[in-house]
């Protein structure tokens, strides 16, 4: 849709206050449209809170923080990449399939990375507690 010579070009965000508005808005759509993005959330609270019940290092706690947010972040770039397709074309187009079959791959294998991530580090503790 082209602006008509009265309408100004939308302008960057003015303050710091709404780029992080905006940004908490993005996450909020995220959350709330993205069943995955809820799943990957729930998921990464639960091992957290289970952490918080084992002997935990500071570098395991990193790892776990680490690997929990990759898989967030990686969500919402999957969701970008998804979002910007559908706007792109409405048709379905081998590319466009590509594009989001491979920015689901991202997810996937992220995730893939924390649950091996967080098997070395939790398993051997949760075996101890139990035997």
């Amino acid at each position: 849709m082209a602006l008509k010579d009265s309408e100004e070009i939308p302008k960057k965000n003015r303050t710091y206050r709404d780029s992080f508005k905006f940004a908490f808005k993005g996450i909020q759509t995220a959350f709330q449209e993205e069943r995955n993005m809820r799943v990957h959330v729930l998921t990464g609270t639960a091992v957290l809170i289970l952490a918080m019940l084992l002997p935990m290092t500071r570098a395991e706690w990193l790892w776990l923080i680490l690997v929990s947010y990759l898989v967030f972040v990686m969500e919402l770039i999957n969701t970008v990449a998804e979002n910007v397709v559908d706007l792109v074309t409405k048709e379905y187009h081998p590319i466009a399939k590509k594009v989001k079959d491979m920015a689901a791959a991202v997810v996937l294998v992220t995730a893939a990375f924390s649950i091996i991530v967080g098997a070395i580090i939790l398993l051997p503790k949760i075996i101890q507690l139990l035997t």
